[in-house]
């Protein structure tokens, strides 16, 4: 099965389609499904969005898709970010939102499909809250529903093994050359190295932190994915049912190899 993982867009929906399209040109395929890691950029209505995504790129495409009930251009299956309109995303009956746009709920799993194979896919969206941790999931109000609870961890555990795991923050261990909390940073995002140890899959991608990344965690390998529009936004694998592990086939937009002076 051809996937393509996708980083944080922040309701750059055209422009990440618009990509996806340029990508399966480059690589002469078609996916059979593009899996997001957050920040999808979830704010049907501009007026409830919040400071940050304010202050960047606003409500972004996702009310006109909602208000014209726009069609995925491939089956995309979403988790949260720590920036979207929790309040509308838990008041939604079903896990399809729009024709092939599917929500992945914390703690649950999804069975991909080509019509010939499966792969199971597990999510924890959102960012680590040490505050908000240990408290029950169903008591988040409000902003705070940004975070991702130990319990939603526990349920997916308790699901059994997964293909694929997505989370929104990385892994606690996962450690950044460079980052925006400084050089060397490494994630404190408590319970999702639990969470790979627990359900083995053979790969997890993560976003949240705006780089292109590998990694590993709990002995899992573990792809970082930048923001929309900057390298490695897009990674693209080629996982089969019965065989171990998993294939890149390639990365977009390209990363640029480093300048040589002479």
């Amino acid at each position: 099965m051809i996937i393509c993982a996708a980083g944080d867009i922040h309701g750059a929906l055209d422009r990440m389609y618009a990509d996806i399209s340029a990508f399966e040109a480059a690589l002469a395929l078609r996916f059979d499904w593009v899996l997001h890691v957050g920040d999808f950029g979830v704010w049907p209505d501009p007026s409830m969005v919040d400071g940050p995504t304010r202050r960047h790129d606003g409500a972004g495409d996702f009310p006109a898709w909602v208000a014209e009930k726009r069609a995925a251009p491939r089956r995309t299956l979403f988790i949260k970010g720590n920036h979207e309109d929790f309040r509308w995303l838990g008041a939604q009956q079903g896990v399809e939102l729009l024709p092939g746009l599917f929500h992945l709920r914390n703690g649950q799993s999804f069975d991909l499909s080509d019509g010939a194979q499966t792969l199971r896919v597990g999510g924890v969206g959102g960012c680590y809250g040490p505050s908000n941790y240990g408290r029950a999931s169903s008591s988040l109000q409000g902003y705070a529903r940004r975070h991702y609870t130990r319990d939603e961890i526990d349920a997916l555990v308790a699901l059994g093994p997964l293909d694929i795991v997505l989370t929104h923050d990385a892994p606690a261990g996962v450690r950044f050359e460079r980052h925006r909390q400084g050089l060397g940073y490494i994630s404190q995002a408590a319970g999702l190295d639990d969470l790979l140890a627990g359900t083995r899959p053979r790969v997890c991608f993560f976003g949240h932190h705006h780089t292109r990344l590998d990694a590993e965690s709990a002995g899992v390998p573990c792809i970082g994915l930048n923001k929309v529009k900057m390298p490695g936004n897009l990674v693209a694998i080629d996982m089969r049912p019965n065989e171990p592990g998993y294939r890149v086939i390639g990365e977009w937009p390209k990363r640029e190899p480093p300048v040589t002076h002479t």
